[in-house]
């Protein structure tokens, strides 16, 4: 049976990650004005039994609220959202305002009347516009009460001047009218949360009626929660029973159900521009709706002006062939600049079967790339790879140390400049030895217990050839070869899906359509883009690879260690010269492959070189982590928090999570650091760590506290320091550490030292809230006492000059 599920045998192996800057991966699909969203776990599903005459278009849609019909059971309101992820590029003007909307009558449309948005609220939602029955049922009378107060409302929304209200409480200032032309003091201007509050208030007071809010607590709560939601971060939520939390209903005599509906959230979306930002995937920016179209407009005129992207004329649009795929063109600021990004909306069928080929295209290249490695060159995914790059070099450097330079090339427009005859051609030395083969794709879920994470699954996909181990048809055979391929034991191995008839030149096929039957929208305007897909990094990777097999065969390998995380190149060399003539390769050879260069940097002198997130010891090799990234930012947005039913057991498992994707080998191995630098790295780590605890605290759901229940969250800190210093030990296998007689190089004690300076120095800052818990010991004299030489150590490593990282944070 191919569902079999396989029990495996041994320990799975941590997950590798290749993110340096970010706490957690990236999330690129962004939703489409869905502002309540209902989930239901398995459980759930299982025990709510369907009445037999229901059929399943007659469910409510993902996204609407369940208690609008008799049909389907009301789901708990803990487990009814609503997502910051709705707002997103929501502004469309007030014409598709719910409350401007109009009823389809037989004779024609007419605008919104009382009991309309009675039922617009509380049965069948939006499609009840677009209904035209004639006799439609009455209102029960605890609805039909709600009448005059709902018409009430309409009425003063269609009165209330929000242009004025937006003028006063977000003005447009005069630094943004000066700026035109340049998109990066465009930028500056966008609207604080505060403001837009004071704006979202204003409309409040005046379109909502006081029958509505019953008493000024309940509006003040409400005020309350509306503020706390425009602070929150992009991927996060708020439950309903969070924001019916302390309001008094018992008082309400139209008031018959306990939720509303969603209609007032929305107003937000059609008078400001809400957006992601660049290297802040969690951050949101709210923008006057003026200013965000003049700045999208200047940033276009400017990637067009760079010919990077080509207009096309209507004839040109009429002879698209049938397969085109047309996605919409928009913009996410930076902090110099905009990055346009492309999204397809409400995708049929054949654009989805096109982005599935796109990823199998991924998937047979990274195939090739297995089984060929030197088709990538020197490039580096991620920490891991640099890690072993730096292991074959760091010992030598601290054995018999020498002079290195290093040699930092950054790549301006890697991907959208690389010449398509160029693309082409590697491509077609990547793919012609496998364009008869066969290959394999097998999806299959994995679900395993970790010790500090509680149960965990993942969903995977393994692509290889047919003729492989990997490629076996049978899950068994699959499942004992990848478990001496790969270090995945005690889990449970369950196959989804898998297929054995996609060849290498099927993914020729789909590369060529890539390239040429790719075209963009933008304000009814049709363009066509050089390129772009999920498959970009990759194919640019490839380009850099036959880059460096032309430009750079003549250099030895011996004598340097070069590294290309896509597009950020670093040479390390004790040859001057090397240095030199690398550099004056790459800058006359470039040309070939489109390639400019916006950073360039030779540095000889003993310093900590930064590169992608990293610092480097010119002298020793030690690695950092380069914190000056998080300056001036708030790590409440680094984080994805939101309202869930154990808030407590969530916070403990991101914070476990996180801590265990920060304790990298690359940081804490001695044999490529020395002991200093790993005392370094894990103060520092470990205080950034304690930042976050706060953080977390702080946004408990409900008012929740740390005096509530300090003794969980002081055996949580103790969990943590448990695990840190097992992901340490995992680091250094095959070294001692510590053990009773107090020898090794990092004790046990000193880490928890570490965490007790850490969460003492960041807690005793907000003392009237920690109270309860910095009144338990943390034990601090006791280990002072019991470290000897280590304790030097620590001292040295949380000196003051160590914090001057976090003082800008």
């Amino acid at each position: 049976n191919p569902k079999t599920c396989h029990l495996m045998i041994e320990e799975e192996s941590s997950k590798k990650r290749c993110d340096t800057h970010h706490e957690e991966s990236s999330q690129h699909v962004c939703s489409e004005a869905v502002l309540v969203e209902s989930t239901v776990s398995e459980n759930d599903k299982a025990s709510l039994k369907m009445p037999p005459e229901t059929s399943a278009a007659s469910l409510p849609l993902e996204g609407d609220p369940s208690w609008r019909s008799g049909a389907f059971p009301p789901l708990p309101s803990s487990q009814c959202f609503i997502r910051t992820m709705g707002l997103l590029y929501g502004g469309q003007g007030m014409q598709g305002f719910c409350l401007n909307r109009k009823k389809q009558t037989a004779a024609g449309l007419r605008r919104l009347q009382g009991q309309d948005l009675v039922r617009l609220v509380f049965f069948q939602a939006l499609p009840y516009l677009d209904e035209q029955t004639r006799d439609p049922k009455k209102l029960r009378l605890r609805f039909f009460r709600m009448v005059p107060v709902f018409g009430q409302l309409l009425q003063r929304h269609r009165k209330c001047p929000y242009t004025r209200v937006l003028q006063r409480m977000c003005p447009l200032v005069e630094e943004s009218r000066a700026a035109r032309g340049q998109p990066s003091l465009l930028i500056r201007p966008h609207c604080d949360p505060h403001r837009v509050y004071l704006f979202v208030r204003a409309c409040l007071i005046t379109v909502v009626p006081e029958e509505l809010w019953v008493s000024d607590h309940n509006r003040l709560q409400f005020f309350t929660k509306v503020r706390c939601f425009l602070k929150n971060g992009k991927f996060e939520r708020v439950s309903v029973a969070e924001l019916m939390w302390k309001m008094k209903v018992m008082d309400c005599d139209w008031l018959k159900l306990r939720r509303t509906g969603r209609f007032l959230p929305s107003e937000l979306t059609y008078r400001m521009q809400i957006l992601s930002l660049v290297g802040q995937k969690s951050t949101i920016r709210l923008y006057r709706q003026e200013v965000w179209n003049e700045l999208q407009d200047l940033a276009f005129r400017g990637h067009v002006a760079k010919g990077q992207m080509e207009e096309l004329t209507p004839d040109q649009v009429a002879s698209l062939p049938k397969d085109t795929i047309i996605s919409q063109l928009r913009f996410i600021p930076k902090t110099d600049g905009m990055r346009p990004i492309t999204r397809v909306i409400r995708a049929d069928l054949n654009t989805r079967l096109h982005h599935w080929c796109i990823r199998d295209l991924m998937d047979l290249l990274q195939a090739c790339v297995r089984s060929m490695p030197s088709l990538l060159g020197s490039t580096v995914w991620g920490l891991t790879d640099i890690h072993k790059v730096l292991s074959s070099l760091a010992p030598a450097q601290k054995a018999k140390p020498q002079q290195l330079y290093f040699v930092k090339v950054d790549v301006s427009g890697a991907y959208e400049s690389l010449p398509h005859d160029k693309l082409k051609q590697v491509m077609s030395e990547a793919l012609s030895p496998i364009q008869e083969q066969v290959f394999a794709i097998r999806h299959y879920a994995k679900i395993w217990r970790d010790s500090q994470e509680d149960v965990k699954k993942a969903f995977a996909k393994q692509v290889d050839f047919s003729e492989g181990d990997l490629g076996s048809s049978t899950m068994e055979n699959f499942t004992m070869a990848l478990q001496q391929s790969s270090n995945v034991h005690h889990s449970v191995l369950v196959e989804q899906a898998s297929t054995s008839n996609l060849q290498g030149k099927d993914a020729v096929q789909v590369f060529m359509q890539m390239l040429s039957g790719t075209v963009v929208q933008y304000e009814n305007k049709t363009y066509r883009i050089p390129q772009g897909s999920v498959v970009s990094s990759l194919l640019c990777c490839l380009c850099y690879g036959h880059m460096e097999r032309v430009l750079f065969r003549d250099l030895t390998k011996n004598s340097r260690c070069l590294m290309g995380l896509v597009d950020d190149f670093l040479l390390i060399t004790p040859d001057l010269n090397q240095a030199h003539t690398f550099l004056r390769v790459l800058l006359a050879g470039a040309s070939e492959f489109g390639d400019a260069f916006t950073d360039v940097r030779v540095l000889p002198s003993h310093c900590l070189f930064p590169w992608c997130g990293l610092l480097l010891d010119t002298q020793s090799l030690d690695v950092y982590k380069d914190y000056s990234s998080y300056a001036g930012l708030s790590l409440r947005y680094s984080l994805t928090l939101g309202s869930t039913h154990l808030a407590g057991q969530q916070m403990r498992r991101k914070l476990m999570s996180i801590l265990r994707l920060k304790c990298h080998p690359l940081f804490l191995d001695l044999k490529t650091n020395s002991q200093e630098s790993v005392y370094k790295n894990i103060y520092k780590l470990v205080l950034l760590h304690s930042c976050r605890f706060h953080v977390c605290a702080q946004s408990l759901p409900f008012s929740q506290t740390v005096a509530n229940n300090p003794s969980y969250f002081l055996q949580m800190i103790w969990d943590m320091v448990r695990y840190a210093d097992t992901l340490i030990r995992r680091c250094n296998r095959g070294l001692v550490l510590g053990d009773k007689a107090q020898t090794g190089s990092i004790q046990y004690e000193a880490v928890k030292l570490l965490f007790c300076l850490c969460f003492l120095l960041v807690l005793s800052k907000h003392r009237p809230v920690y109270r309860d818990l910095l009144s338990h010991p943390l034990q601090k004299r006791h280990l002072e006492r019991l470290l000897d030489l280590r304790l030097a150590r620590v001292q040295q490593a949380s000196n003051p000059g160590a914090l001057l990282d976090f003082l800008q944070m």
